[in-house]
């Protein structure tokens, strides 16, 4: 059995007030009309053993495009729907997506940055986010396993496209969550910042090497950036022109994004491989102000490698 219960609660945090400011207000939706004993709304109960299922990759709840603050649900009967965080091996039993999962669907009415975060759960869940589409063969914008209760994630939400959210869970689970989805910039904290900083200097210049495993990534882009990335503060103090190289090995399909903050909806720019067919991909930009701002290396895709990251400051 699988069921959701999505209902209303008050804004309570800064992320809420951004999303406020945006015009997004909070609010629940229940999928389906049967009063839980409680009292304390509408349940949604389905049959695992249907196929499709309601809540399934093929039916998913409905969300609104609006704050929503407790998204509740039960998780029981098989797995049908896997994706590749946590392991590379869709037949491993002992994966943390092996078991039940519920899908929710949401269709942004323009462009903003999701925030997706467990807020109680009875196993160790897992988050996906995949665009028009859910299926394997679909490369998830995010993918979590497993995530802490209370831990932050986020993605790019794209006018013109839905995205599905699909809790998941191990295999055997028989438990309970709940979650909530609300819409505005994360904030800086939700990104992780790589520890060495770039100082913008007349004639300066920065590198730094690295080599990525497989593995998905914590940073979304406007440019697709699924995988794993190093994301460097940039501390600009007077004005000019700091420009950014990326030289990556044959498997490593390199992204650049510049932004203020955590956010996509930040991004000042973003350049990929996919769009120059280069390993090589470069971007400059005239900072008028001083400033803080960030510039990511990230990926097209989730397979890793090498790369050379040089800054070139005017």
């Amino acid at each position: 059995m699988s069921g959701s219960q999505l209902s209303l609660a008050p804004v309570c945090s800064r992320v809420l007030a951004l999303a406020a400011a945006l015009g997004l207000c909070a609010c629940g939706l229940r999928s389906d009309a049967d009063d839980d004993e409680s009292g304390g709304g509408f349940e949604t109960v389905s049959n695992p053993e249907d196929d499709p299922r309601r809540g399934g990759c093929d039916m998913p709840f409905v969300l609104p495009f609006a704050n929503t603050l407790d998204i509740r649900g039960r998780l029981l009967g098989p797995g049908r729907v896997r994706g590749w965080c946590g392991r590379g091996d869709l037949a491993d039993e002992d994966a943390p997506d092996a078991g039940p999962e519920d899908s929710y669907i949401v269709t942004p009415s323009f462009d903003v940055d999701a925030v997706v975060t467990i807020n109680d759960a009875d196993f160790e869940p897992s988050i996906r986010v995949t665009r028009d589409g859910c299926r394997e063969d679909v490369l998830p914008q995010l993918c979590a396993a497993p995530v802490e209760v209370g831990a932050v994630r986020h993605f790019f939400a794209e006018v013109g496209h839905s995205y599905t959210i699909t809790v998941d869970s191990p295999e055997g689970t028989d438990g309970r969550y709940s979650m909530q989805v609300v819409y505005g910039d994360p904030g800086i904290a939700a990104c992780p910042i790589h520890p060495s900083q770039i100082d913008q200097a007349p004639g300066g210049y920065f590198t730094w090497s690295n080599t990525f495993g497989a593995a998905p990534g914590e940073v979304d882009s406007r440019c697709d950036a699924p995988g794993d990335e190093n994301m460097f503060q940039v501390n600009v103090s007077f004005p000019g022109t700091i420009t950014f190289r990326v030289t990556a090995d044959d498997s490593f399909a390199p992204v650049l994004s510049l932004r203020s903050s955590c956010g996509t909806v930040t991004e000042l720019q973003c350049t990929s491989s996919e769009q120059t067919g280069s390993n090589t991909v470069e971007l400059s930009n005239f900072f008028p102000d001083p400033g803080t701002f960030f510039i990511v290396v990230d990926q097209g895709d989730i397979v890793g490698g090498s790369y050379k990251l040089e800054v070139f400051s005017e």
